[in-house]
C-alpha cells in the first residue's frame, strides 16, 4: 500500500497527541503583616452603643433594654429615661453583639 500524503495508511496512522497545557504554579504565600496578638475586635467603635443610647459608657446597660430593642421592629422609636431611641438595623447588630458578648 502507497505511504504518503493524502493516502489512506497516512490516515490511519497514529491519533494525534494531545499536547497538556502546563498547570500554573501556585503563588507562594506572602508573610502576614498583621502582628500575631491581632484580634477581630480590634476594629470596633468603642462605647457606639453606648453613644448611640445615651447612656454614659461608665454605666452599664441594663439587659430589659437590650432585649426590648432587639425584639422591636426597624423604624419604631422608643422611649428610655426621656430619651427617644429610634430602632435601626445597625442599632439592632450592635444589641445583638452586646448580648453575645456578655454571656
Amino acid at each position: 500500500m502507497p505511504e504518503g500524503k493524502g493516502t489512506y495508511a497516512s490516515k490511519r496512522g497514529r491519533p494525534p497527541t494531545k499536547v497538556s497545557k502546563a498547570k500554573p504554579k501556585p503563588k507562594p504565600s506572602k508573610p502576614s503583616t498583621k502582628p500575631d496578638n491581632d484580634s477581630p475586635f480590634d476594629n470596633l467603635k468603642k462605647g457606639a452603643l453606648s453613644k448611640t443610647l445615651g447612656i454614659p459608657e461608665e454605666k452599664n446597660i441594663p439587659k430589659s433594654l437590650l432585649q426590648k430593642i432587639k425584639k422591636a421592629e426597624v423604624g419604631t422609636t422608643m422611649e428610655y429615661k426621656g430619651k427617644k431611641i429610634k430602632v435601626t438595623k445597625l442599632l439592632q447588630k450592635r444589641v445583638n453583639f452586646a448580648i453575645n458578648f456578655a454571656k
